[in-house]
C-alpha cells in the first residue's frame, strides 16, 4: 500500500473519531458532575459545571485532531 493511500485512510479514521470524542467528553464530564453532586451533596451547579467541563474539554480534542490532520496534509 502506498504511503499516500495509508496518510489519507489514516485521517479519515482521525476525522471519523471526532463525533465520538465529542460525545464521549460531554456524557464523562456530566457522569462526573452526577458523581461529585451524589457524594458531596454539592447543588445543581456542579452537573452543569461538570457537564461544561465536558464540552470545553471535547472541542480541545477536536482541535487538536484537526491540527494532526492538517500537519499531515501538509506533508
Amino acid at each position: 500500500m502506498s504511503n499516500d493511500k495509508r496518510a489519507w485512510m489514516r485521517n479519515a479514521a482521525l476525522a471519523s473519531s471526532i463525533g465520538i470524542v465529542l460525545v464521549v467528553s460531554t456524557v464523562m464530564g456530566y457522569g462526573l458532575g452526577l458523581l461529585l453532586k451524589r457524594l458531596f451533596h454539592f447543588g445543581e451547579w456542579v452537573v452543569m459545571v461538570g457537564l461544561l467541563i465536558g464540552i470545553v474539554a471535547g472541542f480541545v480534542e477536536m482541535f487538536r485532531i484537526v491540527l494532526q490532520i492538517s500537519k499531515e496534509e501538509d506533508r
